[in-house]
C-alpha cells in the first residue's frame, strides 16, 4: 500500500521526511461529558460536539479525515455514514443533518413510523489519510452511546387545497386546467376522471404550475398492462388510450409535500333508491372521448352517482348535475338529499338548493361528459 503513494515510502528507520505507516487496530472517540444523563434535542440544537484522539499511524503528524457513522443499535451491520467529513479532532456535527439521517433510518426500520421519546444513538468515527482516497489507511474508533430526541419540527409547509390537471387529451389540449375534486371529508386527497389518448399530461396545485412525473413521489398503478413513464419534457405518459381515475394523495413529510398518484381504470356508478339498492351499478364506459351513459333506473328518485376511486367510500366521491347540466362534486354533508344538504349543511348555505337535486326514474337516461364536467338527464 505504501508504495502507491509518491510522497510516502517505507524504510527501516523512521525520520521526518521518510515516515513508516502502520495502521492501528482502533483509536479513541471520547464520550461527551454527562452523556449518560443528558438528552440531545436534535431539531432544537445546532451542533453536537465530539472529540477524538488522532489514530497513531506511526508516531508522525499525519493529515487525517474523519467520517461520522451512526447506528440505532450499535450492531456491526447497522452503521450509516453522514455525508459531511472533518479534518479536526474536534468535530461539530450539524444536528439538522444528523436528525434527518436518524429519521430516515428509523422510518426504514419501523415501516415509516416516527420515533417517540428519548432513544439511544450510537456513534463511531471512520478515519483515513487525507488526499489519498476515501479508504486508504482506514481505521474505526470505538463506539459511544448518547441519548437523543429525533422528530420533525412543525413545518411552515401547508397541505395543498387544490389540484389541477392539463394535457393533450384533457378538454382543450394544453389549454384547459381541469380542477381535481377534493375527496369529501379527507384532507389532502383529490380525484378526477380523465380520458388519455396514450399521451401525456401535467398537473399542479394551481393553474400553470406545469408539474410533471418527477413531482410525484410514488405511483400506484392499478391498471393491468399500463406503463407510466416520463417524457423528455417531464410529462406523465400513459402507454395506452382509455378512461382513467386519478387520485392525488398528499402528505407533509418534513418540509416537503409528498404526493402519491393512484391510477385506476375509469369507472363511475349510480346508487340509491332510483336503482333499488345501495350497492351501486356501474355506468357504461364509452370507447372514446365521449359521454358516459346510464339507463338502468327502476324507480323514481333522486340521482345519487359517484366516481369509483379505489379505497374510498362512494359518498366521498359523489356528484350531481347542478341545474341538470353541470357536474358538481360533493363538498357538504347530505343528511337525506342534495337539496336539504345544500340548504342546511353547506357552509355557507347554497342559494337555490333545489338546483343540486335531480330526479330520475324509469325511461330516463343519465349522460355525463367527464372531460368537461357537463351532463344531462333525458
Amino acid at each position: 500500500m505504501v508504495a502507491c503513494l509518491p510522497f510516502l515510502t517505507s524504510c527501516k528507520d523512521d525520520n521526518g521526511s521518510n515516515p513508516t505507516i502502520w495502521i492501528p487496530a482502533s483509536f479513541e472517540l471520547n464520550e461527551p461529558e454527562f452523556a449518560a444523563n443528558n438528552v440531545y434535542d436534535l431539531p432544537s440544537a445546532t451542533t453536537l460536539n465530539l472529540t477524538t484522539s488522532q489514530p497513531n499511524y506511526g508516531g508522525w503528524p499525519a493529515a487525517v479525515t474523519y467520517a461520522v457513522q451512526i447506528s440505532l443499535d450499535g450492531k456491526d451491520d447497522s452503521w450509516n455514514e453522514l455525508k459531511t467529513t472533518y479534518t479536526s479532532t474536534k468535530i461539530g456535527i450539524s444536528t439538522a443533518e444528523l436528525n434527518a439521517a436518524v429519521l430516515d433510518m428509523y422510518r426504514k426500520a419501523h415501516e415509516d413510523a416516527d420515533p417517540e421519546g428519548v432513544m439511544p444513538l450510537y456513534f463511531r468515527l471512520r478515519a483515513f489519510l487525507a488526499d489519498t482516497g476515501a479508504h486508504y489507511a482506514e481505521v474505526f474508533s470505538n463506539a459511544i452511546q448518547v441519548n437523543v430526541l429525533s422528530y420533525d419540527k412543525p413545518s411552515e409547509v401547508t397541505m395543498p387545497t387544490a389540484v389541477y390537471v392539463c394535457g393533450n387529451s384533457i378538454a382543450e389540449a394544453w389549454s384547459t386546467w381541469k380542477p381535481v375534486a377534493p375527496v369529501y371529508g379527507k384532507e389532502g386527497r383529490f380525484y378526477t376522471m380523465i380520458y388519455n389518448n396514450a399521451d401525456g399530461f401535467k398537473w399542479g396545485y394551481k393553474e400553470n404550475d406545469w408539474f410533471g412525473y418527477d413531482k410525484i413521489t410514488e405511483f400506484d398503478n392499478q391498471v393491468p398492462d399500463l406503463e407510466i413513464t416520463a417524457a423528455s419534457d417531464g410529462n406523465i405518459v400513459f402507454s395506452k388510450a382509455g378512461w382513467y381515475v386519478l387520485e392525488f394523495i398528499c402528505k407533509i413529510v418534513g418540509n416537503d409535500v409528498q404526493v402519491k398518484l393512484v391510477v385506476a381504470p375509469g369507472a363511475a356508478g349510480v346508487i340509491g333508491n332510483s336503482i333499488g339498492n345501495w350497492d351501486g351499478i356501474l355506468m357504461d364506459v364509452p370507447a372514446g372521448k365521449t359521454e358516459w351513459t346510464f339507463s338502468d333506473f327502476t324507480a323514481s328518485g333522486e340521482l345519487r352517482a359517484y366516481i369509483v376511486v379505489p379505497g374510498e367510500d362512494w359518498w366521498r366521491t359523489e356528484f350531481t348535475l347542478y341545474s341538470g347540466t353541470t357536474v358538481y362534486y360533493r363538498d357538504f354533508d347530505i343528511p337525506s338529499d342534495w337539496a336539504s344538504g345544500a340548504a342546511e349543511k353547506a357552509d355557507p348555505p347554497k342559494p337555490d338548493p333545489e338546483n343540486y337535486s335531480q330526479q330520475v326514474g324509469p325511461g330516463k337516461t343519465l349522460k355525463v361528459n367527464f372531460d368537461n364536467n357537463t351532463g344531462s338527464i333525458e
